[in-house]
């Protein structure tokens, strides 16, 4: 006869839990994630704290303290707490402290859990009416990066501290990118990055929440404030003659003796901005707020207003800036937010019309049937689409009325315009070779103008010198400068830019898209072109030809160069006009020297 032995088959090892802890982890990947998920759990225990109260003199209290020099976060709030006997349970990965509650956010456990395993002395303070309780954890972060099989423990001890609500602290943490932060950039952060940052306010009446902030930042110097409980709002922060409402422009324009003029005068250097809620179906109500800034420059110019970039900051050092704190600073893009949260997860803009205008364009939905992955990383396509939708239709309500009256660069001052200096610094531009002079009409070099460089290439074509295309339309739906198509090929997209390399900041804008430019035609490709596409792991090859004008034809008539992008099929030609114009001028000369012998 043989013996069994029973077994708990379900109980997971060290290295199971240590994996599924790491998954916990990479599902987050903001810089905010930890500030976000403490801070989400205590303004949802004061939230609660509120429900429950029968002290009508309750009032919420949340004391933020982040210390980085020392890589320490410390949140404190005074809501409904955690009993005793719930401690320990709840500090265990993939425990969850929260009911179903219409009013809360997320899950406390799953938070509670990336947060532990984030430093490397974890300490919670917590109670309500049952009794009070600490509980600490050491070397989490370096257990989970282990390889052995040892347990981490944990110290629970009753508190003769009587504490009503939660005090969390993290210390000795990894070192993280909020930790280099200036004090208005980290205000910044939590304003719009947590729940500290309550959207509710833009639209109605809210609970309020006194919330002391404390910031050691890593110069040492100490920043303390109160912090309004209420998302960063550019619109209450500008001046009423920098900001108009799109429904009093309408009320503006409705007089028959506004002119065009007059309208494009009002909206001059203004910030348009529109508050309004949506039904969709089912009766779901998405709030949002739209605005739209009056230049690209201005997001600059409110940046550094609002100490969210330094002053007099060069070209070089102001990229790295903007890439490395992009999540620190106003900017354009589509963003949401749940039960008064903005969640930091932005939404790629649809396919429009007049699409060059998305960089001007900031929308916050707050929809609170929105339910995302446990980091925060994105939103449910289908609901993505919801959002998309809607988001569509408020842009194209904005550029309906900017495209006309508010895109364009207006002057009230007539008598600008100074014609001797402009035609004096006009004169003293770069001439075109002299061996060009046959091939063009153009005596100047294109300095940085586009216009000049599209006249260039239209001007071969009336010449015959570029052959093989046929020209549909230009500007079509205000994304790309011109349509045609290639003989025996098909229909192509063309760019015009001054600078090859000025293609870039379209890419990176979202505003065109790699894969659907066919060609750019440019003026001269330099090193300087070339060293900014190897940063974006873009390939500038020169195409070689015997002769450019024989009757064999490229994949592109007349292509100078390719670009290639690792992992796309399709290259985009380039056409540099002052090699076209060298070549025609070197194509002639060769033929003359031809016919003498």
């Amino acid at each position: 006869m043989t013996s069994s032995d029973e077994i708990n088959f379900l109980q997971p090892g060290i290295s199971e839990i240590r994996k599924s802890i790491k998954g916990i982890d990479d599902s987050y990947n903001n810089e905010w994630d930890i500030l976000a998920e403490l801070l989400q759990n205590s303004v949802d225990a004061v939230r609660l704290k509120y429900n429950e109260s029968e002290d009508e003199e309750y009032k919420g209290i949340i004391n933020i303290y982040i210390n980085s020099e020392k890589n320490m976060i410390s949140i404190e709030d005074n809501g409904i707490g955690i009993g005793p006997k719930e401690l320990p349970n709840l500090l265990k990965p993939f425990s969850s402290g929260k009911e179903i509650e219409p009013k809360t956010v997320g899950e406390k456990g799953v938070g509670l859990t990336f947060a532990l395993f984030s430093s490397n002395q974890f300490e919670i303070k917590t109670g309500n009416k049952d009794g009070s309780r600490t509980a600490v954890v050491k070397d989490a972060l370096n257990w989970k990066g282990g390889v052995d099989n040892k347990n981490l423990t944990m110290s629970v001890d009753d508190s003769d501290e009587k504490v009503n609500g939660t005090i969390i602290t993290l210390s000795y943490m990894k070192d993280l990118e909020i930790f280099d932060l200036s004090n208005e950039q980290m205000k910044y952060l939590i304003r719009t990055k947590t729940a500290i940052g309550n959207t509710e306010k833009i639209w109605k009446d809210d609970i309020d929440i006194t919330v002391n902030y404390e910031f050691i930042d890593n110069q040492y110097i100490c920043h303390k404030d109160e912090l309004p409980f209420e998302y960063f709002n550019i619109i209450d922060k500008v001046s009423a003659n920098e900001k108009i409402s799109l429904e009093e422009f309408y009320e503006y324009s409705n007089d028959a003796m506004r002119s065009d003029r007059d309208k494009r005068t009002v909206l001059k250097d203004k910030i348009v901005y529109k508050k309004d809620t949506l039904k969709h179906s089912g009766n779901r109500l998405i709030n949002y707020i739209a605005y739209f800034i009056p230049s690209r420059n201005a997001w600059e110019t409110l940046n550094v207003t609002f100490g969210l970039l330094p002053q007099d900051i060069d070209d070089e050092s102001l990229n790295d800036h903007l890439e490395k704190y992009y999540y620190a600073r106003l900017d354009s893009g589509i963003y949401t937010a749940v039960k008064g949260m903005p969640t930091g997860i932005g939404l790629n803009h649809p396919s429009t019309g007049n699409a060059g205008y998305w960089p001007n364009m900031f929308i916050l939905f707050q929809d609170d049937k929105l339910s995302f992955d446990i980091g925060r990383k994105s939103i449910h396509g289908s609901q993505q689409n919801i959002l998309k939708k809607h988001a569509k239709n408020i842009f194209n309500e904005f550029t309906k009325v900017m495209s006309r009256y508010g895109a364009r660069s207006f002057s009230s001052e007539e008598g600008n315009w100074d014609r001797d200096n402009i035609f004096e610094s006009v004169n003293a531009m770069r001439m075109l070779d002299k061996n060009f002079k046959k091939n063009t009409v153009f005596e100047k070099i294109p300095n940085k103008q586009e216009a000049q460089v599209s006249a260039m290439f239209y001007e071969q074509i009336g010449r015959g010198k570029i052959k093989g295309l046929t020209l549909y339309t230009t500007g079509y739906k205000g994304k790309y400068d011109l349509y045609g198509r290639i003989k025996n090929k098909g229909n192509v997209v063309i760019e015009f830019k001054s600078e090859l390399r000025n293609i870039h900041k379209d890419f990176s804008d979202e505003q065109k898209l790699f894969d659907e430019i066919d060609c750019i035609v440019c003026w001269d490709v330099t090193e300087a072109d070339k060293d900014k596409f190897h940063e974006l792991g873009v390939s500038i090859t020169k195409i070689k030809t015997s002769n450019r004008f024989s009757s064999t034809t490229e994949t592109l008539p007349n292509a100078t160069h390719k670009l290639e992008l690792s992992g796309f099929t399709k290259p985009i030609y380039v056409i540099d006009m002052k090699i076209i114009l060298n070549e025609l001028a070197t194509y002639k000369k060769t033929r003359r020297i031809s016919a003498i012998f």
